[in-house]
């Protein structure tokens, strides 16, 4: 039990800290920096070890104290407006379900399955995050103008799409004239670009969101590929801790209703 604690603090405090990092380095792009991957990287560091903080806590109060943390943490780079705590106030709700959904699935399982456990919940939590992103980007220096164009960057792309796109490739069989996966990450990336362009055209007109609702249809879409990952990454760590003995199973008996004739 002592174990298990301290294991909860030491997560609860990185994810916590972590969360100071990738608002930080999102800022960084949002005014200017052109380095996708070091936020990106600490999103998903951030994603893992809230995760693990899910998979742990026992305390709904501390989680609800985490993700305000998380939340609160925004401000500090991008500073206060009232659009943004409207769209965190959402964000946190979003969370806090998604969160709760895990908790949930976890309790209510006789045998844990980390993956089943976390992916009833990651999408609402990804949600959330997609819609801070998308609203911060509307009010940084590089908000848009009317010629611009969404685009999802392109080294952000190939780290997610491309090893997809290999592993169905990589087949026994010989196609003639069949495309390589280069070019079909190519021809993915445009395809996509042009989706998420188009169906933001429609609010262009419209309180000059149509590129922002662009940018959170553009994080949307990596996010599918980032949960996935995301959840192999801390059943990898989860696996890990139970093998040092950090955290441990226990079984329960439970008690059950059952109709008698």
């Amino acid at each position: 039990m002592r174990n298990n604690r301290i294991t909860q603090s030491i997560v609860v405090g990185l994810t916590t800290l972590l969360a100071a990092f990738s608002w930080s380095g999102l800022y960084n792009i949002l005014s200017g920096g052109n380095s996708w991957l070091l936020p990106s990287i600490c999103f998903l560091i951030l994603l893992v070890f809230l995760s693990l903080s899910l998979l742990l806590l026992e305390s709904k109060s501390i989680l609800t104290i985490s993700l305000a943390t998380i939340l609160i943490s925004f401000f500090f780079p991008f500073g206060f407006k009232l659009e943004y705590l409207i769209v965190l106030t959402i964000a946190f709700f979003l969370l806090f379900f998604g969160s709760f959904r895990i908790i949930s699935e976890k309790e209510l399982r006789i045998k844990l399955k980390i993956f089943r456990i976390l992916k009833c919940g990651l999408p609402l939590i990804l949600t959330g995050l997609s819609m801070i992103i998308a609203i911060a980007y509307f009010f940084s220096p590089l908000s848009i103008q009317e010629d611009n164009k969404i685009e999802i960057p392109r080294q952000l792309f190939d780290i997610t799409i491309q090893p997809i796109v290999n592993i169905l490739l990589d087949k026994d069989i010989s196609i003639p004239e069949a495309p390589t996966s280069e070019e079909i990450s190519d021809i993915l990336y445009t395809s996509i670009n042009q989706e998420i362009n188009k169906r933001s055209e429609v609010y262009k007109d419209y309180f000059s969101i149509g590129f922002a609702i662009g940018v959170f249809f553009a994080v949307k879409f990596i996010s599918i590929f980032f949960m996935w990952l995301v959840i192999l990454i801390s059943w990898i760590i989860f696996k890990i801790l139970l093998s040092l003995n950090a955290i441990k199973i226990q079984e329960k008996s439970v008690l059950k209703e059952v109709i008698e004739t």
